[in-house]
């Protein structure tokens, strides 16, 4: 699995509720060498850390950990699906236990966000 790259948002659910696009902060999500970051619309990074992937658990399993920003400190257990150039992302905002899917989860609020790898979609 190749998380590697820039990823730029395309579907944003909370709680199973849509989010537009244009209310998220982020506006670029950055894989590189074990790092990971958030670029706003200027592409000035937002929030920075490491990551961790278990690509042999199912579902797969990424940790977030913040290091720079305002998730500095915390660390947040996502699931993590990439087919072809789109990747889906979920995690408990609250950074409580990481989600065993992305369908909606009573008491538990879940972010999903949907990405398209920023290379495809310029090329489409």
């Amino acid at each position: 699995m190749n998380l590697e790259g820039h990823w730029v948002p395309v579907g944003a659910w909370v709680a199973g509720e849509v989010v537009p696009i244009a209310e998220l902060r982020v506006a670029r999500l950055v894989f590189a060498a074990g790092a990971w970051r958030i670029e706003d619309k200027t592409r000035t990074p937002v929030d920075r850390g490491d990551y961790v992937l278990d690509a042999t658990a199912c579902p797969k399993s990424l940790d977030l950990i913040g290091r720079d920003g305002p998730n500095a400190g915390r660390t947040f257990r996502a699931i993590v699906e990439v087919d072809g150039d789109l990747m889906t992302l979920c995690y408990d905002l609250d950074g409580g236990e990481r989600p065993i899917s992305t369908e909606p989860q009573e008491d538990v609020l879940l972010l999903t966000i949907t990405y398209a790898r920023e290379s495809a979609r310029l090329a489409s």
